[in-house]
């Protein structure tokens, strides 16, 4: 393939929509972990997702709902985040559906994963859509105290200029799981549903804003920047020799 091609090649990649053409998933599982952990497997794929979800955007947020009052939300509701907010549709009330303090409720219920933290969504028998104030393209999150003995199915839905599905691994015995996503088509909204008699939670909810062109060129400097910095290196390397 020449250059050319490559261009090509790698233009309709970006513009790819629908069947999930652009999206690549992240997903582990730590099945019947305690609440206070370790979380090795999950927490090293929240690392990786992180990772690959810094390359589409300068901006990473990361809601641990630390901010949110206890009972926020318990019955249902909507209630803001920074850069968006969320809409929680559960029948449940506090412990159960609702922004939840501490991990009293055990491995098989839901709890906190943020260090240092204690608050968590609930989302009992129900579903919570992220709805952000820019678009973006990567997203990612924790779920704790799922169980596959109440649970048939966990998915996360989204359009990113067609209609998205994504299915989600089902822990046996609770514990902690994370999965994420990048995508080369942004969207402007994430639904997290579980409708079944299974009581969980999520936590530590990552998005990546997609870059505005004030955005793109602080980072085209920046890298303008850095190669004026190595010439100059190279330069002062140079004459030094001489």
């Amino acid at each position: 393939m020449n250059f050319k091609h490559a261009l090509i090649a790698g233009a309709l990649a970006l513009c790819a929509t629908g069947a999930q053409a652009g999206i690549t998933t992240y997903s582990a599982q730590d099945d019947g972990a305690p609440t206070t952990g370790p979380w090795t497997n999950s927490s090293a794929e929240q690392t990786t997702f992180l990772t690959a979800a810094a390359a589409f955007g300068p901006t990473t947020r990361t809601e641990t709902f630390e901010e949110q009052a206890a009972g926020t939300a318990g019955g249902g509701g909507t209630f803001a985040i920074a850069g968006g907010s969320v809409t929680l549709v559960t029948p449940y009330s506090s412990p159960y559906g609702g922004v939840v303090s501490g991990n009293t409720l055990g491995n098989l219920y839901g709890f906190n994963v943020t260090p240092g933290g204690s608050n968590w969504l609930a989302i009992g028998d129900g579903s919570a859509t992220f709805n952000f104030t820019k678009p973006v393209d990567a997203f990612g999150f924790w779920t704790t105290g799922v169980q596959s003995v109440f649970t048939s199915a966990l998915t996360v839905t989204f359009n990113d200029g067609a209609s998205e599905t994504l299915n989600l691994p089902i822990n046996v015995n609770g514990g902690a799981s994370y999965f994420g996503f990048t995508d080369n088509s942004p969207f402007s909204s994430v639904t997290i549903t579980n409708i079944s008699n299974d009581a969980w939670g999520v936590d530590d909810v990552s998005f990546t804003t997609v870059p505005e062109p004030a955005d793109w060129a602080l980072i085209f400097a920046g890298f303008a920047g850095l190669g004026l910095a190595v010439r100059a290196r190279r330069r002062s390397g140079l004459h030094a020799a001489i």
